[in-house]
């Protein structure tokens, strides 16, 4: 709903200047879920805005075949706008609806030079918003202001105040031509999406557009928690206005972000937060772990400090506080890195529950547990040698292809390579490996489509010894694999050498067989794990050497998953079976 529009002197306005300006950019970019090009517009688009603070609007519009299904990302004001034009392919865009030659929507590739041509352009008209959100009610308030620096184009303009939403997690096809919008948990980062159009299809009517006149109205509108089935995170809502000719297809004359603030009548206290596990490879190296989670503050007072506990595996609290560099003030949101210790090593699962438990150091009202994070560690590697071969064939783009080890025990990048030439067989890198010390081996294909083998037949290995640890030539734009190096020990760890515990029948009723082999003597601490990591049974507890039996009994165990630990002096090497009754 909107108020009535009123003509006031200019003396009045109160969000736009009178002196003239150039016009900014309003890039309409037509997208959808299952657009395998759409991410590497997404990152032109981003590029553009980055290089020209202030002066551009992204709105992401998912529109066409390509944004059917679920989840819905469509509105029908997007619907309408990828119906004006003509669209012979996706990703496409507008830059101020505007015809640079073949037609007013153009590919990804010249949004860059029509963004630079419309910035240079002179505007007959200014145009600003101030936009609050009442965050107990969800009622947004947008006053709009526009001031005609010199007169405008036709009898008469159209307003348009459109809403669009950040961070919000999903599906993309092709998400590896925008690396940095994927999440750790795989999902896709939707930015700038189109959620609610607060005018009509066509815009609202500014009917006077002669030089010193001052426009100004008002618009409201109640959010609901979801749209189509996609939360409406208030803190994430951005509003945008721009002004256009007096034909829906007509071009458009410039826009602005609304300057956005928030009320509340509710007392400081933070509930649920979105949280996720920092791991890139899928593994955390070593027994500790980055845990993210974004923290908006929901109350009416600015939150300086906030407190977290943290449980892994059901064991003891750990806690960790954090001081925000600025104090978040009601609305604003910041992610909290979180450092969690305490997992089990070498290829066990974890679970850990964080949640917020002091806000500026008194205890948090809210309940709010995030449970159901899982992290993985990295598995330990037996091998015979502590020299590690990276061995690398590139394909016809070998540009294109990078390595690098890192020691994440030290922080020391151990080896790296790039700047290989097409269809190249590098010499064999090798590297010595430290003994304990955790590793991330990273392979990356810049273009996103892998070494092999669409554009030449490349491919790679990283092995030390006998034991090859990752190795092949499709992917996409990042493989490689986490490992902690053992040398020495007893227990082949599990997670790369599936051979080296050994449980059957797995599942098992009453009694099960447990085999491993141990490289030399070694004092082992054999246990039986339940779900939650507690130990529930003891083994054995001596001195092994080579391959060993040991016979388990499971008949006093209830139906559901465990976990056998051997425990040496270098770490713990776990393997999961099931019980079956």
């Amino acid at each position: 709903m909107f108020l009535a529009s009123a003509a006031v002197t200019a003396s009045a306005q109160t969000i736009v200047g009178t002196a003239a300006t150039n016009k900014n950019v309003v890039l309409e970019e037509l997208t959808g879920k299952t657009c395998g090009y759409c991410p590497d517009g997404h990152r032109i688009a981003n590029l553009i805005y980055n290089n020209n603070p202030g002066r551009v609007i992204l709105l992401n519009i998912h529109t066409g075949g390509y944004a059917s299904g679920t989840p819905n990302y469509r509105t029908g004001w997007g619907d309408n706008v990828g119906s004006l034009f003509n669209v012979t392919g996706y990703p496409t865009g507008a830059v101020n609806r505007t015809d640079f030659g073949g037609g007013v929507m153009h590919s990804r590739g010249a949004w860059t030079a029509n963004a630079s041509t419309t910035l240079g352009q002179s505007s007959p008209v200014n145009v600003g918003a101030n936009a609050a959100i009442d965050l107990d009610t969800r009622l947004m308030t947008v006053d709009v202001e526009a001031y005609y620096t010199a007169n405008g184009s036709g009898a008469f303009n159209n307003l348009h105040v459109i809403v669009t939403q950040d961070n919000i997690p999903g599906p993309q096809s092709g998400a590896s031509f925008n690396p940095t919008a994927i999440l750790p948990n795989g999902d896709y980062n939707h930015n700038h999406m189109v959620r609610y159009a607060m005018t009509p299809n066509a815009g609202s009517a500014i009917d006077t557009v002669t030089a010193m006149h001052l426009y100004s109205n008002q618009y409201t509108h109640t959010f609901p928690a979801a749209i189509n089935g996609i939360a409406v995170n208030l803190a994430d809502l951005q509003t945008v206005v721009y002004i256009s000719g007096s034909n829906i297809t007509s071009a458009i004359e410039t826009g602005a972000e609304a300057t956005m603030s928030f009320t509340t009548s509710t007392p400081l206290g933070i509930t649920n937060q979105a949280a996720t596990v920092n791991a890139s490879l899928g593994t955390v190296c070593g027994t500790s772990a980055d845990v993210e989670m974004q923290i908006t503050n929901m109350g009416n007072a600015a939150l300086a400090t906030a407190t977290f506990e943290y449980i892994v595996n059901g064991g003891t609290p750990g806690t960790y506080q954090h001081t925000f560099s600025t104090a978040l003030s009601t609305g604003q949101y910041e992610t909290v890195t979180i450092p969690v210790s305490g997992l089990s090593p070498n290829g066990a699962s974890n679970s850990i529950n964080v949640s917020v438990t002091q806000l500026n150091g008194s205890a948090n009202p809210g309940s709010n547990a995030t449970n159901g994070l899982s992290a993985t560690t990295a598995g330990m590697q037996s091998a015979s040698t502590a020299t590690a071969t990276i061995n690398l064939t590139t394909d016809n783009y070998g540009s294109e292809t990078s390595w690098e080890l890192v020691n994440e025990t030290t922080g020391v990048i151990a080896a790296s390579g790039s700047g290989y030439g097409n269809n190249q067989t590098i010499t064999p890198v090798t590297v010595n490996l430290v003994d304990g010390n955790c590793y991330k081996f990273i392979i990356e294909d810049s273009y996103g489509d892998g070494i092999c083998c669409a554009y030449g037949n490349g491919s790679f290995s990283f092995a030390a010894g006998s034991t090859t640890f990752s190795s092949g030539g499709q992917f996409n734009t990042e493989d490689g694999i986490k490992f902690v190096f053992d040398q020495l020990t007893g227990v082949s760890m599990l997670g790369e050498s599936t051979d080296a515990i050994k449980v059957m029948p797995n599942p098992v009723s009453n009694n099960m067989t447990l085999e491993f082999t141990v490289a030399e003597m070694a004092d082992l601490n054999i246990t039986v794990l339940n779900g939650l990591g507690q130990t529930i049974k003891q083994v054995a507890n001596g001195s092994f050497d080579g391959t060993n039996v040991i016979d388990v009994q499971t008949s006093d165990l209830s139906s559901g998953v465990y976990f056998v630990n051997i425990t040496s002096a270098k770490g713990t090497s776990t393997k999961r079976f099931i019980v079956k009754k």
